[in-house]
């Protein structure tokens, strides 16, 4: 179980970059770039296998880790935007409710039953959606009215990935090694991200500067061991008994983190958002 807790903790680490970023005027996507470098060079050294082979470009899962890499670095900067705008509470929330969105196309794709626990449990995360995406300071100068869909997305995107993730899971591992997929993700993730700087630079000649590349190198290692802790307590645990506590861990350590750290207050809104959100994932797991 120490590969679960240290999985929530590096979780939870990860998102809490993001008020540093904040507060430091940090340039957040260009971190969140080479943070996926970073991820992609750790990911290579700690491959069991080599990586990026003449096997690995022929691979049949790599044009899905295509999209894996570009939907990994928009919905991790919309987790940013999140915490910045609104709460680091209402970006894990987000994320975690993302469970529901497999079981949404399991339904409508493969034919999958719903039953009451399922139903009710999809019924409570959109409501605790709403909620959690209350700012918690409506009256301060940056009112989080105006961002109440970044949730909306992160929650959407969340489900995409945790789908398609599913899917490789699937039909592909362990035929296939976690590692070469997840690391290469982490490289078209970088490709996308850099792709964007190159254009910002062109247009606006927007440069990259040090303090990005520095705190981006920082925010890798705890974005890559979250993942990687928690595939190697997928290895030793089923997902049924993982994925719950993972989420629910996470989204209780970043809502305490963002709370005596951050000195974020949640209004009754928030913690009804939280409470539904917690409610939700069990059910579903449940279920």
């Amino acid at each position: 179980m120490i590969f679960l807790l240290l999985s929530i903790v590096f979780s939870t680490l990860t998102v809490s970059f993001f008020k540093v970023f904040e507060i430091k005027k940090i340039q957040t996507f260009q971190a969140i770039v080479v943070n996926y470098l970073t991820c992609g060079i750790i990911g290579t050294y700690l491959a069991k296998t080599p990586v990026y082979s003449a096997q690995f470009w022929q691979a049949p899962w790599l044009m899905y880790t295509l999209v894996l890499g570009f939907l990994f670095i928009s919905i991790f900067y919309l987790i940013a935007l999140t915490a910045q705008k609104i709460s680091v509470a209402a970006s894990m929330v987000s994320a975690k409710l993302s469970v529901v969105i497999p079981v949404i196309m399991a339904w409508l794709f493969l034919a999958e039953s719903l039953n009451m626990l399922k139903i009710l449990g999809i019924t409570l995360s959109f409501i605790a959606v709403f909620f959690i995406s209350a700012r918690s300071e409506p009256n301060t100068e940056q009112t989080g009215k105006g961002f109440w869909y970044l949730p909306v997305l992160v929650f959407v995107g969340s489900g995409c990935i945790d789908a398609l993730l599913k899917f490789l899971e699937s039909n592909y591992m362990p035929a296939y090694s976690a590692d070469d997929i997840v690391t290469a993700t982490f490289f078209f993730a970088f490709v996308f991200g850099s792709t964007m700087l190159i254009y910002q630079y062109v247009v606006a000649r927007k440069t990259v500067t040090t303090k990005a590349i520095a705190w981006g190198f920082l925010l890798g290692v705890p974005n890559y061991f979250s993942m990687y802790f928690l595939v190697e307590t997928l290895a030793i645990f089923p997902a049924t008994f993982i994925f719950p506590i993972n989420n629910i861990g996470i989204v209780a350590l970043s809502t305490l983190l963002a709370f005596v750290v951050f000195k974020e207050k949640l209004s009754v809104k928030n913690w009804l958002g939280l409470a539904l959100a917690l409610g939700a994932i069990l059910l579903i797991s449940l279920a």
